[in-house]
């Protein structure tokens, strides 16, 4: 969340982090949106997205003490439970001044009314401590959905991220196995990639194929990704390769192959 990005303003390497340690983990991202400090606009954004139940909700930003830090009312909003300052929360809120004032970032330590917003969450919530900077990280089960509201600094959103979304997310990974494979080709015509992608997504339903293209406009090329999952390691490489070997006749004995 936050205005800085829709304006250009900041850049949104959150997005990228997390979308990547989301697939690695097993998981398929179903969207990313980045949302106004708004709570006309934010508030309905929720709503739909917890009604599409995904596994995991995951959103940053908008959890400071300032005035357009709404992100944890536009979650009680959505959900319809109240506002409530959490004890576990506040402690983690001390520990973070407490430490910001020995390090000379900070005069005091004492949570007053400004910082209280940070510990005032969905009544339900769990709270996690902040190992960076201030705002705790929070998580709230609602239905089939895990959601956790982290803070938009990137330093603190891996740190928060690698030590407790990461680890639910490989304990709660779907049991299959990922294929990937890449191969090159010289050009820049998508058109032709594309018709010879949805030909091969017929021929091999099990397979997702996805061209990007990549270098400078004198020497472009487009790299296709091809990628399989499935329950089984051998059947799930075997159908990759036979995609892959399906692809390579199409395009050319020149083209190579890159394994990831």
């Amino acid at each position: 969340m936050g205005r800085e990005l829709l304006e250009g303003t900041v850049l949104d390497r959150n997005a990228n982090f997390m979308a990547s340690h989301v697939t690695e983990a097993g998981f398929r991202v179903r969207t990313i949106q980045v949302l106004d400090d708004t709570l006309e606009e934010a508030v309905p954004v929720f709503e739909h997205a917890l009604s599409l139940q995904p596994r995991f909700l995951l959103v940053t930003g908008g959890m400071g003490p300032g005035h357009d830090d709404i992100t944890r009312e536009c979650l009680a909003r959505a959900v319809g439970v109240p506002m409530a300052v959490d004890e576990t929360a506040k402690q983690h809120l001390q520990s973070a001044y407490r430490r910001l004032v020995a390090h000379g970032d900070a005069r005091h330590h004492e949570i007053n009314e400004a910082r209280l917003t940070m510990a005032t969450v969905p009544e339900g919530s769990e709270s996690f401590e902040n190992p960076v900077g201030t705002a705790p990280a929070i998580r709230f089960d609602t239905g089939n959905t895990i959601v956790f509201l982290m803070p938009g600094q990137p330093e603190e959103l891996r740190r928060i991220f690698q030590e407790y979304v990461e680890p639910v997310l490989k304990s709660e990974a779907p049991a299959a196995f990922r294929a990937i494979e890449k191969l090159e080709c010289p050009g820049r015509d998508e058109s032709t990639i594309s018709r010879m992608l949805h030909d091969l997504s017929r021929r091999h339903h099990s397979i997702h194929a996805r061209a990007r293209l990549h270098g400078t406009a004198a020497e472009a090329r487009m790299v296709i990704t091809l990628s399989a999952e499935g329950a089984d390691e051998d059947e799930t490489k075997a159908q990759l390769d036979a995609a892959a070997k399906d692809l390579r006749a199409r395009l050319g004995l020149e083209v190579g192959g890159m394994t990831d």
